[in-house]
Formats: C-alpha cells, structure tokens, sequence
C-alpha cells in the first residue's frame, strides 16, 4: 500500500462540515479526509445517528477511488500486519451487495483452490448485507473463527493444508455498534468496498467480485492507488459479484498499474450455464451442507459455479495458464478427494 501522511482523528465538531460536503455540496473527500472520517467512526467520535448518515451520505454520492483508499488506510492503521511467511498466497472474496442469496462460492472455491497447490488465506467477515458471510459459513463448519485467526494457527494451516482463514473481527477491531450500525442501516457502505482491501496479510495478489458495473472500474482504481501487484476485479453481468456461471462476466486485469479489461463466459471454463436459482444458498448451517457437499464431489450447478471461480484465481496466481485448464484442475482436485483433504484437515481442532 502507498504510503499517506500520519493524520490526527477529525473532531466530532467537524461532522456538520463533512455531511454539508457530501450531501448540500455533493463533493468528494480526498483521501486524507476520508482516512480522517472513517478514523472518527471507528473511534465512536461520531454519535449513532451521525456514523449512519456519513456512510448513507458517502453511498448516496457515490465513493471515489479516493474515498476508498482513505477507509482502507484508516482501517489499517488500527490493525498490525500478519506475517504468514508465504509471499504468494491469494485471496477471493467480494464486496457484498448483490442480494441474490448465493451460496459461499468464494469460500468453497478456496478450498479447491488450496487442494491445487495455491495457499489461501481467505478473508471474511459476519454477514452483514447478506444471509451467510464467510465468517457464518466457516463457523457453521465447526470451526472456531477467533481461534483460527491467530497469527500463530494462520502459519501453521498454511504449512500443514495451504488454506488458512482469517476473519476480519479479529484484525480489525470494530466497536460492536459500528456492525450493528451498518445491519440497521440495511444497505451497502464504504466498509464493503474497503473489506476486501484490507486484507491483514497484505495479499499481493487477489479476486475482488463487485455487485455492480460501475464499480468494476472504481474497486481497479482504487487497487492501482493501493499499489495492488496483481488482481481481477469481476462482475457478473447478471449481477453477480462472482465470475458468473449464469452469463457473461467483465473483468479489469489489474496488473503493476495498468488495467485490462475483458469478458469471460461459462464456455470458456468448459461448463454450461445455469439459473441464478440453481445457486442458491440458506443460512450458514444450509451453507456450510452445500459446501461440503461440493467438496465431497456432488456434481451440478453450484459446483460449476465453484469450479468456474476456483479456476479463475489459478489463472490469477499462475498456476494456471488459461481458465479451461484452470477449470480442469479444479475439477480434478475435487474428483481426486485433494480437496476434501484439505477440507477435513482444516475442519480439525487446530493447534
């Protein structure tokens, strides 16, 4: 990440001015103001009803790449950074938002996508614009989440079965009324663009989905600000923040800061489209069924849709070298019960 200067916290006085800026004035905050306004509501300067308004006023405008990058640099400022010892781990995950009641596609493909030789250390959060997070979906396997993410227990599944996970809580310490704030308030904030970003051990390469269009080139803005080495950032035209097994998805190829964009299509993995309905998922206990189920090597709909995204990150970290051989190893990584190794291992008690 590029560095920005050290910024004291904005005074709660100073609210009246920034919501009269986003809302009378319909102006952008640079990203050192950003940083100072995202800094004031995670240190609760703001009041309750002040903290919904900047972030309803924020989306309402529309963020810039500058706002983003501000809440990411103030939501890292408060965290210290892991140390995994693997330099080419990945990361997938997406922004949130797209209310089509998936299930963890993300969650599940980076199982596969550890299975295949790739270590992961997938991100995520408690649900908070949908039914099931990866965070829900992770502890309705039986994991303990806090416990997991330990600095310690993240380097030792990453040795022991290429995946670890992380979940944002246990990072990036939040006020509880900042999550119960953003769940009353009902709708995307800055928090879900800048999620995926702030990832604790500074992944240099990952898959961010986004839930719509024109975010696709805001989230590769923001990640070229960043000094983000490599990622894709996809949309799924059907409105997927996944690469779509439904139709067509557009993806922005951020790479050492320059960004390409182009289509991808179910065919181009070699599966067949489906329904948006046959994706379906429930809550975290229904969720985490589906996952293992797929892991288990039940064919259909949902697992396209797990091997589609899992492939995508293989061409991403180069291992694979196009996405219908990226699908083919996915698929044999499932079929060969490597997947399900990696599974079962990391379902175990840990250290």
């Amino acid at each position: 990440m590029s560095a920005v200067q050290d910024a004291k916290p904005l005074p709660c006085a100073d609210y009246h001015q920034v919501i009269r800026q986003l809302v009378e004035e319909r102006a952008n905050l640079t990203r050192l103001e950003t940083r100072h306004v995202v800094e004031a509501i995670l240190n609760c300067q703001f009041s309750d009803l002040q903290i919904a308004a900047t972030l309803v006023a924020l989306s309402r405008k529309g963020e810039t790449a500058d706002e983003i990058a501000g809440a990411v640099d103030a939501i890292l400022s408060r965290s210290t950074p892991l140390q995994t010892g693997f330099d080419n781990a990945v990361d997938i995950g997406g922004t949130g938002g797209d209310r089509a009641g998936t299930f963890n596609i993300s969650t599940t493909a980076a199982f596969v996508t550890a299975a295949v030789g790739v270590p992961v250390v997938k991100h995520g959060n408690r649900s908070v614009t949908s039914r099931c997070g990866s965070s829900d979906v992770i502890a309705a396997l039986g994991v303990d989440v806090e416990q997991r993410s330990s600095a310690q227990q993240i380097r030792a599944d990453l040795a022991a079965y290429n995946f670890a996970f992380v979940a944002t809580a246990s990072f990036h310490r939040f006020a509880p009324r900042i999550g119960e704030i953003r769940r009353e308030i009902g709708v995307r904030s800055v928090f879900n663009l800048a999620g995926p970003l702030v990832h604790p051990a500074g992944v240099k390469r990952q898959l961010i989905g986004v839930a719509r269009p024109t975010q696709l080139e805001l989230m590769a803005d923001t990640l070229q600000r960043l000094g983000r080495e490599e990622a894709f950032v996809v949309h799924g035209l059907d409105g997927l923040d996944e690469v779509s097994c439904v139709g067509e998805t557009r993806v922005a190829h951020v790479r050492h800061g320059t960004v390409e964009t182009f289509s991808l299509h179910p065919r181009d993995f070699g599966v067949d489209a489906c329904r948006m309905q046959d994706l379906v998922g429930g809550d975290p206990a229904r969720n985490a069924q589906l996952c293992t189920a797929i892991i288990e090597g039940e064919r259909g709909p949902r697992s396209d849709a797990v091997v589609i995204a899992a492939s995508a990150l293989l061409v991403l970290s180069a291992r694979a070298g196009s996405f219908l051989e990226g699908a083919y190893m996915a698929r044999e990584a499932i079929d060969s019960g490597k997947a399900y190794q990696v599974f079962q291992g990391f379902l175990g008690q840990g250290l």
